[in-house]
């Protein structure tokens, strides 16, 4: 039956929703965020974050990335990242080549390359030359098709620091080859909505603005503690040493490292938890109403 396509909308609580479950495997969420960023209109963003998702959580996979006006193309992709075991190396070394094309040198004494994070900060600048020469190094049939994905599919990220993240895969890709990842079982237990009412959302701001100044704890501190101790969990993941530096890299401008933030997450994480309660039971009867919705148009 014919759909009147939606106008065009967004929802920072979706779009934060979509790539928690993802990272979670929680195959079920992802179908039903889905579903809702359909409904109102967000199918560009939806095909920018499904590249950039690829990248970001298991850059081997773009090995085989396909995105096209189907829609069907875009769940696909989604889901095979949510169904897939982690590989964070080409998010980690993306975030601080980007800090350091930035001006950013503080990381320089424990990144395990200043080469790669030189050659892809300066990929930045020069995009087509970058390629030609992680083509040109290619060793195996899978590294090429990693590079192809990344110059492909560079455009349809927004920010520098997805673009970073492309570029990094495409050096991993060309200087290492490409693993393999092993699948993982879906998530079934109950999600905690909560968790995608982070830093990136209106109302998670606000929480933790409002827990920051309660019990005199740095906004900046709280809110990364909360990124890598919670919404950066995943469902599994595979050694990945250059996220693994990175986290220590922004921890440490936060005054943090992994022990204090996780003593600091550990405690207040209740208390954002019912700060985000209200809202997050809203947030859940939204999808799982909207999901239904659709399901039922299309059946």
């Amino acid at each position: 039956m014919y759909v009147k396509k939606p106008k065009a909308s967004t929802d920072p609580r979706l779009r934060s929703l979509l790539q928690k479950a993802v990272r979670r495997g929680a195959d079920y969420i992802v179908e039903a965020a889905i579903r809702n960023l359909i409904a109102i209109g967000d199918q560009a963003w939806l095909r920018s974050r499904a590249v950039v998702i690829t990248f970001e959580e298991s850059w081997p996979l773009a090995r085989s990335l396909v995105l096209t006006k189907d829609q069907q193309t875009k769940e696909t992709t989604l889901l095979r990242v949510s169904h897939a075991t982690k590989q964070k190396d080409a998010a980690g070394l993306g975030a601080l080549a980007f800090a350091f094309h930035e001006g950013d040198q503080s990381m320089l004494d424990i990144v395990p390359s200043k080469l790669a994070l030189r050659v892809v900060s300066e990929g930045l600048d020069r995009p087509n030359a970058y390629f030609d020469w992680a083509l040109s190094q290619c060793s195996s049939e899978e590294s090429r098709r990693v590079v192809i994905a990344a110059r492909d599919y560079l455009a349809a990220a927004t920010w520098g620091w997805d673009k970073a993240t492309i570029l990094a895969a495409a050096f991993l890709a060309a200087s290492g080859g490409v693993p393999t990842l092993p699948p993982c079982e879906s998530t079934v237990s109950d999600f905690p909505y909560w968790v995608a009412l982070d830093k990136h959302t209106p109302e998670g701001k606000e929480a933790f603005r409002r827990v920051s100044t309660k019990y005199g704890i740095a906004y900046r501190q709280l809110i990364w503690a909360s990124f890598y101790c919670e919404s950066a969990t995943v469902n599994a993941l595979e050694p990945s040493a250059w996220f693994e530096v990175e986290r220590s890299w922004r921890l440490r401008k936060a005054g943090l490292n992994t022990q204090t933030a996780m003593e600091l997450w550990g405690h207040l994480r209740p208390v954002i938890s019912a700060e985000l309660s209200a809202t997050a039971e809203s947030l859940r009867s939204q999808v799982e109403h909207q999901a239904v919705r659709q399901r039922n148009l299309f059946t």
